[in-house]
């Protein structure tokens, strides 16, 4: 029986508890949602509708469309919430998400960078 690869999705799920929790119950001293916002909007130009775009160039603070290159070579944005996804609700949820992820590749739409206009697809790859 191979324990390898249960064993690396309980660690994973470990791990992400372990972050989630310290961001919940961690310290939220000078941080707040309207402090990421405005730094986002001095590190990357605006759009139309209000969203940041371009390269991330700061781990802590992504534009709302980040710049990646679709399945088809073709270049534009994907919405960081697409990558990141939300909160799991349960240390289950975690875990059944890892899983999930085990399980094979997803796509997700690449956007003009007005972050409405449907330009392709971008894959989101996932490795053993």
């Amino acid at each position: 029986m191979n324990f390898k690869r249960p064993l690396v999705a309980l660690l994973s799920a470990v791990a992400l508890i372990v972050i989630l929790s310290a961001s919940v119950f961690g310290d939220k001293s000078d941080t707040n949602e309207s402090d990421v916002t405005q730094k986002a909007q001095e590190l990357y130009p605006v759009n139309e509708s209000g969203q940041t775009y371009g390269k991330s160039l700061d781990p802590l603070v992504a534009p709302d469309l980040v710049f990646a290159k679709g399945v088809d070579g073709k270049t534009g944005y994907v919405l960081s919430s697409d990558l990141i996804g939300s909160d799991p609700a349960t240390p289950e949820e975690a875990v059944k998400r890892q899983l999930e992820q085990e399980q094979g590749n997803q796509l997700i739409p690449l956007y003009d960078k007005d972050g409405k206009t449907v330009i392709g697809q971008f894959e989101i790859t996932t490795t053993e």
